[in-house]
């Protein structure tokens, strides 16, 4: 195959309709908090009261970039059991495809994958029908043999970018990340806010003219008008502390939690 040939096969895979909604709303809930049961019937839960994708954090002892509230979902999973594992997780990620046909994304840190073995996580990952998976302490620089293995099997490894990101770096990551790439709306730690950055719309302009890909956008996102105003620029909000701090308050009452979720995932909607 010659160069030119090759390169307009990949200009046309990377110009095809993505498999990541517009639009969106996407909960992220941690697996196993307080347990795999309850997280599976939570996911129901946002799926039947309008979530467009889901997000599932894999639980570790040191979790990356998250703030309080999601580092204590991670200590309870790992507390209630310590030896949780990827097949454990990817099999609810398998049952969840097979009910409900959405995207469904992990986040997990590097070093969970790493220690696994990257193709054997990516075999397994493809056998679940994972879409795509954040990897939070993964550098562009570091990304391309999860990116390679990602390729191989059909499962997007999705960066994320900071609107603090230098110009000159900027367009690595926006060319290197596959299926969306995740945009923090704050530097630091995940966690609820009171307003967003000004400049998030501004920043994504300049994504979408490098490339066309979806952008989602998370980190602090905690009200309606947030996500109204994330969805006026990008491709979708990812609501994470906020939600997970909705089921914090009802860890012993799969029903009430369930009801207390699906009422903040339609407001979130606007419903």
């Amino acid at each position: 195959m010659s160069p030119d040939v090759g390169t307009r096969i990949w200009k046309r895979l990377r110009n095809m309709p993505s498999k990541y909604p517009t639009n969106a709303l996407i909960p992220y809930l941690t697996y196993g908090d307080p347990t795999a049961e309850f997280t599976e019937a939570l996911i129901d839960t946002c799926f039947e009261n309008g979530a467009d994708a889901i997000e599932i954090g894999v639980p570790f002892s040191d979790p990356i970039a998250d703030g309080p509230v999601i580092q204590a979902s991670h200590q309870r999973a790992l507390i209630a059991n310590p030896k949780i594992t990827l097949p454990e997780v990817l099999a609810l990620v398998s049952r969840v495809k097979r009910k409900h046909k959405k995207p469904v994304i992990l986040m997990a840190a590097a070093n969970l994958i790493f220690h696994f073995g990257i193709q054997a996580f990516f075999i397994f990952a493809k056998e679940a029908s994972l879409d795509g998976i954040v990897i939070p302490d993964l550098t562009v620089e570091e990304a391309t043999p999860y990116s390679q293995a990602g390729k191989a099997a059909g499962v997007d490894v999705c960066l994320l970018i900071s609107p603090q990101c230098s110009v000159a770096r900027m367009p690595h990551i926006v060319d290197n990340t596959q299926g969306f790439l995740y945009l923090m709306a704050a530097a630091g730690t995940t966690g609820a806010r009171e307003t967003m950055d000004e400049n998030l719309a501004a920043f994504t302009q300049s994504i979408k003219k490098r490339r066309d890909i979806p952008v989602y956008v998370g980190f602090g996102i905690s009200r309606p008008e947030h996500v109204q105003s994330v969805l006026g620029y990008a491709d979708g909000a990812i609501v994470g502390s906020h939600l997970v701090k909705v089921i914090e308050a009802h860890l012993g009452d799969l029903d009430a939690a369930q009801n207390a979720l699906g009422m903040a995932i339609r407001k979130l909607k606007g419903h």
